[in-house]
């Protein structure tokens, strides 16, 4: 674990005030592998940013995951930040974006993630028609989460660092030009673009 600190010459977003601590580490981290743990702070209001980049990458593949049972609930869900998630029978998928989160957790709590999603966009909708599918959405999901209604999680990954972990997952390869449709979350610097 090496760790390092630095004062930047920046200003901090909320206060305004010069002088940020810039603070990384890099560690080893079960199903992640190797990662890069960054945190900028002011001392002068408290204001704190946290994050985490993934320093390995494996072939690109997709975890398929058909929750039948009330027990696949618990399987295990790594998500990185490259990671794209799916749920095909409620048209839902999350995707990477600037600000994504890896996390551990397992599908009852994935699920539980795009309940939060689904409330939110019901909300937003202005119609009683969209408003109604959100409605019918957010039951059929109840019973996803009650064991009562199987479903399929797909998990995919141009980078790899994703993963279902449970007997039942199908891990598949994917093509290089399936896996360059997907996004992920991240602005990518290829060698030969900066020598053009």
């Amino acid at each position: 674990m090496v760790q390092r600190e630095l004062k930047v010459d920046a200003r901090c977003p909320a206060c305004q005030s010069m002088g940020l601590m810039l603070r990384t580490m890099t560690q080893t981290m079960p199903y992640f592998g190797d990662v890069l743990l960054t945190t900028v702070q002011c001392d002068a209001c408290g204001f704190k940013h946290s994050d985490t980049m993934v320093m390995t990458q494996r072939p690109p593949a997709r975890h398929t995951l058909r929750v039948a049972e009330k027990q696949d609930l618990e399987a295990r869900v790594v998500r990185s930040h490259s990671g794209t998630y799916r749920i095909p029978e409620l048209g839902f998928a999350a995707e990477p974006g600037e600000g994504s989160e890896s996390f551990v957790s397992n599908v009852e709590g994935v699920l539980g993630r795009v309940q939060e999603v689904l409330v939110r966009a019901r909300l937003m909708f202005p119609d009683v028609a969209r408003q109604a599918r959100a409605e019918e959405l957010l039951a059929l999901l109840a019973r996803m989460v009650q064991g009562e209604e199987p479903f399929t999680l797909v998990l995919e990954d141009p980078f790899g660092n994703s993963a279902i972990l449970s007997e039942r997952t199908q891990v598949e390869a994917l093509t290089e030009a399936q896996a360059s449709e997907l996004r992920t979350g991240m602005t990518i610097l290829d060698v030969e673009d900066l020598q053009g």
